[in-house]
């Protein structure tokens, strides 16, 4: 890795075997022991799933509107897991580098590296809860649609998504270390904000044009389309699309400018 660093985005191509040896070493590491390894990641959301659905469905009474008669634990399963997926990889993100500060200062990691390994880890994580997912749905009795391989999609701009904010709040973190604390209220916040518990059309309508400023909203809005049914909101998911890619971009500007700071701060 010597010579001179190129611009993150190239990175993640120049050094995708790196990463890939990186992810998997770290899925290794958390269910280093465990007699089923990787189901753990799909254990804790059902139990999420499990809680949610007494309290909205059952104690708020709340209601999604989806074609078909789906249970409500479906779908909120597809907006559950998508959302933890952005929620660990954005948490882990934003202290990676001061996390990996020996491998920056001593081995000369770049720094896009380190904050890509955890979001893709995370990312890996729930396609393994999303193929259970879709293995389960017709065993409950729930059609499974062949537009449930586009899935894809909406998966790529959540990945840019979560990648490019995490760029930027892994370097404001290196600069100001209360970051992650900031983070955390905020992704509580922004669980809310997004169209997780609830979809998109059972929100007041005064509200719904607020929530489309939010790009998870179309990401996650599009992942229920293709599994369960129902029109794909264009608008929201081309909002999804140009807002992650000029995040993507602007976390890599601001990562390539704070390079050469990095390693003497971590």
């Amino acid at each position: 890795m010597s010579g001179p660093a190129p611009g993150p985005l190239a990175e993640l191509w120049q050094e995708r075997h790196l990463l890939g040896a990186l992810v998997m070493r770290d899925l290794r590491s958390r269910y280093a022991g465990s007699s089923v390894g990787l189901a753990w990641s799909v254990a804790s959301p059902l139990l999420q799933i499990a809680i949610l659905t007494v309290v909205f469905s059952f104690v708020l009474d709340v209601r999604m509107n989806v074609p078909g008669d789906v249970p409500f634990p479906i779908v909120l399963a597809w907006g559950l897991f998508p959302w933890l997926g952005v929620q660990e990889g954005m948490a882990r993100a934003t202290t990676a580098l001061v996390d990996g500060g020996v491998m920056i200062k001593r081995m000369a990691f770049r720094p896009g590296i380190l904050i890509a390994q955890p979001v893709l880890a995370a990312a890996l994580q729930q396609v393994v809860a999303l193929t259970i997912l879709v293995v389960a749905m017709p065993l409950l009795g729930v059609r499974l649609r062949s537009s449930v391989a586009l899935c894809f999609l909406p998966f790529a701009v959540q990945i840019c998504l979560t990648i490019g904010v995490g760029w930027i709040l892994g370097v404001l973190h290196v600069y100001f270390r209360d970051t992650a604390q900031v983070v955390v209220a905020a992704l509580q916040a922004w669980f809310y904000l997004t169209p997780i518990v609830y979809t998109l059309n059972t929100a007041p309508e005064v509200l719904q044009h607020l929530l489309l400023i939010n790009p998870l909203c179309g990401i996650i809005e599009v992942f229920r389309a293709l599994a369960l049914g129902g029109p794909i909101p264009v608008g929201a998911f081309a909002w999804s699309i140009v807002a992650s890619l000029l995040v993507l971009v602007g976390g890599a500007r601001m990562l390539s400018r704070a390079r050469a700071e990095i390693a003497d701060l971590v």
